[in-house]
């Protein structure tokens, strides 16, 4: 077939046709003794059996759709656009293009004109390779009615041509596995033109995005049985079975808890929650991802710090999560709006740092003291604290300027300069190198460099405190930091560089645009432990925090 039309990465979030049978064939696949069935044994005219292509195909099915032995496979999907019913015995289905006949059909087999046959691979005898790979469809003679090339895919998420039998192919967050796509402006993909390469179909990119981009109001629901109502009622900080729901597609089983300290609310009222979307199906992710987020906002009266506290940390180069807001809605029940933030983990790590295969450990109330070393919390990668544990020995080297030098060995000293900068100028006033002891941040051990980095976290009390002393530092590393006069002048130089990087980057602008996006749903928000009339409040002391931070800095910092 000649192949010319394709949308690269691009979503459809339309809805897909009926559910399949799920065990064996597709619904409308019918055996081959129906009279008007092509029989196997006569040569099939091209323009007949050329017209059934390779429709949607399915490279990594964790939940989708599971087969008559209840095994969540690889699938392929093919489409008969003519207007004859073809017998598929002795055609060969592969996924090598120099094996036409890896897999051959059985007796028994039709595609109906206008209609779908739906292939496992198990059943085949190959699996789908999920970062690339191909597809074809030969004739028993090994001529080839259809061939593709796929990109990466994404856990349960399909590419099929839209509509059915066309040119073009979307990535689909609806997979109709037996049934129809959903409707598009693609055109028939005409017979297969031996001469050319085969059909190149989309790979998926960092869907990821669709969920955390900074400008996207997620609308997100979860289905809570209820007894996983009452085990959170009793054991809030368990995962429980749940479905996330988006876009009109339940999705799960995933697993649910509540989270938070200061900021926890139980289930009845606004709870902040983690989501793991692989805790009971191992391979399942969520456009991508492993786990989601979604604070509850209790200690922030403007419902809008981490979102732009966030920006202002990726702006200056820090590794941190991307964040939006989200409407949460939970058996069919409003809950309000949400600060959707990414969790840092694996996922996370890849987006900032060229080896994500380090130790990262989340900090809470520990500092760099041989002490703490044992309670800093893994979260992801092997289980070595030696530069930690290096660090804290630096720092407890007698004399300043001896251990800052010694502490270079460990932490990357620049880039803890510009974290303490950015909360500097963001407020981030109960967090490392602030609070006592050290809490809401991560520390990642960077295999490529052989240093520390630091990430922040819990960023919902910023731009709080404009006049708060910014060189009232807790945490061993500032200190030492502060008392060398050019580790401290290198964060000095840094933090006004920031302050400039706000200033340019409009900061005031994006607080004003993104209260404006939120203010029908804080209104709508009644779970919410404050009144709307505090919000409004709340966000023009954060637009005073963010005007005047260049004249509080200066009462408190020399100048570059």
């Amino acid at each position: 077939m000649i192949h010319t039309r394709l949308v690269l990465g691009l979503l459809v979030l339309a809805g897909c046709g009926s559910s399949p049978d799920p065990g064996g064939l597709a619904p409308d696949a019918s055996p081959a003794d129906g009279p008007d069935a092509v029989s196997p044994d006569a040569r099939v005219p091209p323009e007949i059996d050329g017209l059934i292509t390779i429709n949607e195909l399915m490279a990594a099915n964790a939940v989708t759709i599971a087969d008559g032995a209840g095994v969540a496979g690889d699938w392929i999907e093919l489409y008969n656009a003519g207007d004859d019913d073809v017998a598929l015995e002795g055609y060969g289905i592969t996924d090598d293009l120099t094996a036409p006949s890896k897999a051959v059909i059985p007796a028994g087999v039709v595609i109906p004109a206008g209609g779908h046959v739906l292939f496992w691979t198990g059943d085949l005898g190959f699996a789908l390779a999920k970062e690339m790979g191909e597809v074809g469809l030969a004739r028993p003679d090994g001529t080839w009615i259809d061939r593709v090339h796929y990109g990466a895919q994404e856990v349960d998420l399909s590419a099929a041509r839209e509509p059915d039998g066309s040119d073009l192919w979307r990535i689909e967050w609806h997979p109709s596995p037996g049934a129809a796509n959903p409707g598009g402006d693609g055109q028939p993909a005409g017979l297969e033109n031996p001469a050319a390469p085969p059909e190149e179909v989309p790979g998926v990119g960092d869907l990821s995005e669709q969920i955390l981009g900074y400008d996207v109001l997620l609308e997100i629901g979860l289905e809570v049985p209820p007894a996983s109502v009452a085990s959170l009622e009793a054991e809030p900080f368990q995962y429980v079975p749940a479905h996330l729901v988006y876009a009109g597609r339940s999705y799960g089983p995933i697993g649910v808890r509540l989270k938070g300290q200061n900021s926890f609310l139980p289930f009845s009222q606004k709870p902040s929650l983690r989501i793991s979307v692989d805790e009971y199906v191992g391979d399942a992710r969520f456009f991508g991802l492993k786990d989601l987020t979604l604070n509850n906002m209790s200690g922030d009266l403007t419902m809008m710090h981490e979102r732009l506290a966030y920006l202002v940390a990726r702006t200056a180069g820090v590794p941190a999560s991307r964040a939006n807001h989200a409407l949460l809605t939970i058996n069919d029940q409003f809950y309000g709006l949400y600060v959707n933030v990414e969790t840092v983990k694996h996922k996370m790590l890849s987006r900032w740092f060229e080896n994500e295969d380090g130790s990262l450990f989340e900090a809470t109330d520990v500092d760099f003291v041989a002490g703490d070393i044992a309670d800093y919390e893994l979260e992801d990668g092997p289980d070595d604290r030696s530069l930690l544990t290096g660090l804290a020995g630096a720092l407890a080297l007698p004399g300043d300027g001896a251990a800052i030098t010694a502490a270079a060995s460990y932490a990357n000293l620049g880039q803890f300069q510009t974290f303490w900068a950015m909360c500097s100028v963001v407020g981030q006033f109960d967090s490392f190198p602030y609070s006592i002891p050290g809490d809401d941040y991560f520390v990642y051990a960077d295999p490529t460099s052989g240093r520390l980095w630091f990430m922040p976290w819990g960023m919902d009390e910023t731009f709080y405190s404009g006049s708060h002393d910014v060189t009232n530092v807790y945490s061993v590393l500032a200190r030492r930091c502060k008392a060398v006069p050019s580790c401290f002048q290198a964060y000095v130089d840094r933090t006004w560089e920031l302050v400039s990087m706000t200033e340019e980057l409009g900061l005031e602008g994006e607080r004003a645009e993104v209260a404006a996006q939120i203010a029908p749903y804080v209104v709508m928000d009644t779970r919410k432990p404050y009144s709307t009339a505090q919000v409004t409040a709340a966000q023009t002391a954060m637009h005073w925090f963010i005007t005047e931070r260049r004249a509080h800095l200066a009462e408190i910092l020399p100048p570059p």
